[in-house]
């Protein structure tokens, strides 16, 4: 059974995910239309209004949530002279006005300029206020038809009123002097009988009272009465139901005739009001996926970061208990604009294809996609893909048939707006005719400029990158450890199949393993080993790069840290010599006054004892103050030497001693590795080629390259001691890193709890060498964000704030710069 492109896509799918989220049908049928658009400006205007869209959901709480009916049938059927609205329509209408009404006055006001495309929209609606006014002069809030919709319906609901509180008063009355009489049943109630009140009565005693059978019980004991009495109160509230329904009828012919020249305006109204819910279940699906408005440019190009398979992701939220789906990067431009990707099976190749094509759909169908919002996208005229198994039994087509159509289709279009994606290709068939037709086929593909992205586990489609410059290898990666796929796509350098490998982890014979390698030759075996080693050891190069890059950025800031420190104790140091030399100075001073004193008080008591001993006295407790005072300023001065940094340490340089050995290099030889000074163990000699293992690495390196060492130990890296310092406060940052967002959403929150969450936020950021940060605390009445901005226009880590752009949020959100 044949499938369209958005069924092996899985666009459908997509499209029921966002039906779901509407609530008027018409919404429903645009959601399902969805479709792939060529047209740039078209394209770009859904982004952008379902952007827009987006924004309001995150920083708006008053938008209008309900009531998005769609009465575009019912007015399409008033344009035909003589007909009536239904009371029920009539009701719909009034409350789905209101709401059109509520999106309008928001889009409308002169605060929200900051959404113009679905503002641009808005401008459009042509509503007579009119009609909304007669409106609510008919319904009430309750959703019924008033009394005063017209003064003969109120008048004949007056009298209707009247008339049942009567019946009520006689046939309760009558009820119970039937049950004194014991005519009725003791637990029997007045009840309704082919829509007329009615008393039980027990079948022996049924003509006891005058008045109409209506019914009796199944059992024939009780039969239910019409009295006599209120016969005729009944007839004439019968008699009033009908011309309550008369006149209710005359009102709505009113209303329609009312309305009729204006069914046109109205239906373009509820167009934007079946728009907006379409456009609300776009930006809601958007919020369930991550997904944001990437750049988007009128060019064929896809250079994306960190992009996300959709369906993976939702189906990963809803079963997978905190797992994440595996992002990637893809770049597909001018220079570059065909990648084949190998790798195991299994491996994630036919997910990470479908994802490009299923993204790139999405994206030009007007919905944001999964993947970072700085990432560049293009527009491509037509998109092919080649996938899975389409052999059609009803026209008698082979799976390798049906894939060469599809490629003669491909041909028949392919051009330099071309989006091509075929996976496994060349499979289905014998493999080296089903390889040379491939490599033609890319090679034509190549020539015509159409961009592509191909699977295949053919080893002359690799090496096609080596021959043409626009065709690059892309490989899944796999843990050969493990025995697992990694699902991370590395763009450089082709995959394996690793079917070896994954053979053995399912316990497939060994003998028979043996036999096949044999087949294969072990070049072809360790050519492949050695690509993924290569692969490997290159990230974690590139990871020690970066502890190494954090490490140096640690260490500059903590002798800063210790730069400044010293100045400000050197400072401080200085400030508290000079305000103790000056004390000194006034406490000789004062101690000169005081001897002084003391001389002239001992000559003038012409020296007598007493007073004498008391002038010692005096001059003993002076001194002792003194000294205290000096022992005061001592230990202060000590304490500040103790705290002051002795010095800076320096980084010293790392002396070599020369070890080198005359001799070849042989197995268990410890050698070091000439171009970056690191040492490693001979495991094993392959030609002009040896195996060394190095920090728990294996390296396959020209011996050319190796100087025999006279060690018989491979020497503990100097730098390890160093490194092993700042070791948990790298396990710290990481940690800190992995979870830190540097979005912080204060919305509800009360002012004195924003402010403390954002002193932590902006201190956690500068550990973690954060640069730009975003806070979100709504617009309101712009209270919290004055307070927030306070704060941050005091703090000294703190280089610039702003608002950010119109159209990702304005006022709502501040973006902040650190030092």
């Amino acid at each position: 059974m044949s499938t369209t492109l958005e069924e092996r896509l899985g666009f459908d799918k997509i499209c029921d995910l966002v039906a779901a989220e509407c609530t008027n049908p018409m919404a429903v049928r645009m959601a399902h239309e969805m479709s792939f658009s060529t047209d740039y400006d078209r394209v770009m205007l859904n982004l952008h209004q379902t952007e827009e869209f987006r924004q309001i959901l995150l920083l708006e709480n008053s938008f209008p949530s309900q009531d998005f009916f769609d009465l575009t049938e019912e007015l399409t059927r008033l344009r035909v002279g003589n007909t009536v609205i239904e009371l029920e329509s009539l009701v719909r209408l009034r409350n789905s006005l209101h709401t059109l009404g509520e999106c309008l006055r928001f889009l409308l006001r002169d605060d929200k300029e900051g959404y113009p495309h679905l503002r641009a929209m808005a401008q459009k609606v042509e509503l007579d206020p009119s009609i909304t006014k007669m409106l609510s002069k008919l319904i009430d809030d309750r959703g019924e038809l008033r009394d005063d919709a017209s003064p003969m319906l109120a008048d004949i609901r007056s009298q209707m009123r009247r008339k049942s509180a009567e019946v009520d008063t006689k046939i309760s009355r009558t009820l119970a002097h039937a049950k004194h009489e014991g005519w009725a049943p003791e637990n029997g109630e007045v009840t309704i009988r082919n829509g007329r009140l009615v008393i039980p009565m027990l079948d022996t005693h049924r003509r006891k009272i005058k008045g109409f059978i209506h019914d009796e019980s199944a059992t024939r004991q009780t039969a239910y009465l019409e009295p006599s009495e209120v016969v005729e109160l009944n007839n004439d509230l019968r008699e009033l139901e009908f011309a309550e329904r008369h006149e209710i009828q005359k009102i709505l012919a009113h209303f329609s005739d009312m309305i009729r020249p204006q069914i046109l305006s109205l239906v373009n109204a509820y167009w934007f009001l079946a728009r907006i819910d379409f456009i609300r279940a776009k930006a809601r699906f958007a919020l369930t996926l991550h997904a944001g408005l990437p750049n988007v440019s009128n060019e064929t190009q896809i250079d994306w970061h960190e992009a996300r398979h959709p369906l993976l992701m939702l189906a990963f939220q809803k079963n997978h208990n905190g797992e994440e789906v595996v992002p990637f990067d893809i770049v597909l431009n001018e220079q570059s604009h065909i990648l084949i990707i190998s790798g195991p099976n299994a491996g994630g190749k036919s997910v990470c294809l479908k994802a490009v094509g299923l993204i790139q759909y999405m994206l030009q169908a007007g919905m944001l996609v999964p993947i970072r919002e700085t990432s560049e996208c293009g527009i491509f005229d037509n998109l092919f893909i080649d996938i899975g198994d389409q052999q059609s039994l009803e026209n008698d087509l082979s799976t390798y048939t049906s894939h060469l159509q599809n490629m003669k289709e491909l041909l028949s279009q392919a051009s330099a707006q071309t989006l091509f994606l075929l996976d496994e290709l060349g499979g289905g068939t014998e493999p080296r005719s089903g390889c040379a037709i491939a490599e033609a086929l890319l090679e034509e593909l190549y020539l015509r400029g159409s961009y592509g992205v191909v699977t295949t586990h053919f080893s002359d489609l690799k090496l096609l990158a080596d021959t043409y410059p626009g065709i690059a290898n892309g490989a899944m990666l796999f843990d050969t450890h493990a025995m697992r796929p990694l699902y991370r796509l590395s763009i450089g350098h082709p995959g394996s199949s690793f079917a070896f490998e994954i053979a053995r982890n399912v316990g497939f014979p060994a003998e028979v393993l043996v036999a096949a390698e044999g087949k294969v030759g072990t070049e072809m075996l360790n050519f492949e080993h050695q690509l993924q080693q290569m692969e490997l050891d290159k990230r974690d190069i590139e990871r020690r790069q970066q502890e190494l890059e954090v490490s140096d950025n640690f260490l500059n800031e903590v002798i800063q840290k210790y730069q400044r420190l010293n100045e400000q104790l050197e400072s401080k140091k200085h400030e508290i010599l000079s305000q103790a030399r000056s004390q000194a100075r006034q406490i000789l001073a004062d101690a000169n006054r005081t001897v002084e004193q003391t001389i002239s008080d001992i000559k003038t008591a012409q020296a007598e004892k007493e007073k004498t001993a008391a002038a010692r006295a005096s001059l003993h407790q002076q001194v002792m103050k003194v000294e205290e005072e000096q022992m005061a300023h001592d230990e202060q001065l000590q304490e500040l030497k103790k705290s002051s940094p002795a010095a800076i340490v320096q980084p010293q340089s790392v002396v070599r001693e020369d070890d080198r050995v005359e001799g070849p290099v042989v197995v268990g030889d410890i050698v070091r590795i000439d171009g970056n000074d690191s040492y490693g163990e001979v495991v094993e000699i392959k030609g002009k080629k040896a195996v060394v293992e190095s920090n728990s690495l294996r390296m396959t390196i020209a011996l050319s390259r190796l100087t025999k060492t006279k060690k018989q130990h491979l020497p503990t890296d100097k730098r390890s001691s160093q490194n092993s310092r700042f070791q948990s406060i790298y396990d710290d940052i990481n940690e800190k890193r992995k979870f830190f967002s540097p979005k912080l959403d204060l919305r509800g929150h009360r002012a004195e709890e924003a402010l403390d969450e954002v002193s932590r936020f902006l201190d956690e950021a500068q550990l973690l060498g954060e640069k730009e940060l975003r806070i979100l605390h709504g617009k309101g009445y712009g209270i919290l964000k004055t307070l927030i901005r306070q704060q941050l226009s005091g703090n000294h880590d703190v280089e610039s704030f702003h608002s950010e752009r119109l159209e990702l949020g304005g006022d709502g959100i501040t973006v902040v710069h650190l030092k």
